[in-house]
């Protein structure tokens, strides 16, 4: 398995959550006798209302997980099961100007890796300082079951250098899940390790820059598999992407301009996300990048799973 040494994985279920929040806490509860205003996400969405300054509110006691106060070039991810369904507030502060995000969150399902959120420009509001600063406090419904929280940041206005004016509530610049109402309850929200996914037959993910990875698996029967991969490509041909082959070196898939759909982002951001039957053998799994336009390194807007940048095979 390939992981960038850059990639940040904060463990927010103990201390870290409590410090980040612990800095803002005298200065937000200044705020509490202010009515607090959530938007309840379903299966429709509705567009957050106008707020300026924003206000938050937050208790320790209700975090989920928090992963915040970045800095500049991070990627950071973390994991958390519910065991029913369950709604969360996410609190986000982020950077957008001209229509485009910089620094922003979203939440995906661990086993599809789809998103079931992400910061949008049109649910955000001013969150206090430059006017790029821009936050997203809502209450969204989710089934049981695992998901991500991830977050990326560039490589300029952030917790640790800020180019412009900072945000009122500087120790959450990230993204923050917690409790709606109450304490969390450690019966129903659990946490998540990614690497413990059953469900993964093979993984390459976080790729940069001008490399070359590869990871071998074997299944001990004919079996039909879930390809998820990630990459760049045009017209052309394909930039960035992802092959299998089997022990005896002839490829059996390869990722083409022409199977893959948008994958967000830039136009060149491609996604293959289809079902393989393999038969019973061993096989290595090889993703290759050119020169520019990879994980943490982008060169024009990211694809909306940046973090799963790459290739990863599940089991069906």
């Amino acid at each position: 398995m390939a992981f960038p040494h850059s990639l940040v994985t904060r463990t927010a279920w103990f201390v870290s959550a409590v410090v980040a929040v612990t800095l803002i806490s005298k200065e937000l509860r200044k705020d509490d006798r202010q009515p607090e205003r959530t938007i309840r996400v379903t299966v429709a969405r509705e567009r957050a209302p106008a707020r300026a300054p924003a206000r938050a509110r937050v208790d320790t006691e209700n975090i989920i997980l928090s992963l915040t106060m970045l800095g500049d070039d991070e990627s950071v991810v973390e994991g958390f099961t519910l065991t029913r369904p369950t709604e969360v507030r996410v609190l986000a502060l982020g950077e957008a100007t001209n229509g485009q995000l910089y620094d922003y969150g979203m939440i995906l399902d661990a086993t599809t890796r789809k998103p079931v959120w992400q910061m949008k420009l049109h649910d955000m509001h001013h969150a206090g300082g430059s006017d790029k600063n821009r936050m997203v406090d809502e209450v969204i419904s989710l089934d049981a079951g695992s998901y991500l929280v991830h977050y990326v940041t560039d490589g300029s206005h952030s917790y640790e250098d800020w180019n412009a004016a900072a945000p009122s509530y500087p120790a959450l610049w990230g993204i923050t899940v917690l409790s709606p109402r109450g304490p969390v309850d450690r019966d129903v929200v659990r946490p998540y390790d990614d690497g413990d996914n059953d469900a993964v037959v093979a993984r390459i993910v976080g790729v940069r820059d001008d490399e070359l990875h590869e990871q071998w698996f074997t299944l001990e029967q004919d079996a039909e598999v879930r390809v998820y991969a990630i990459g760049e490509g045009g017209a052309s041909g394909m930039s960035d992407y992802a092959w299998i082959e089997n022990a005896d070196g002839y490829v059996v898939w390869q990722m083409a301009y022409s199977d893959t759909d948008h994958a967000g982002g830039a136009q060149k951001n491609r996604v293959f996300d289809g079902i393989l039957r393999i038969a019973a053998g061993e096989y290595r799994l090889v993703y290759r990048s050119d020169d520019s336009h990879s994980f943490g390194d982008w060169n024009m807007s990211p694809p909306d799973d940046a973090y799963n940048y790459g290739v990863t095979i599940f089991r069906r």
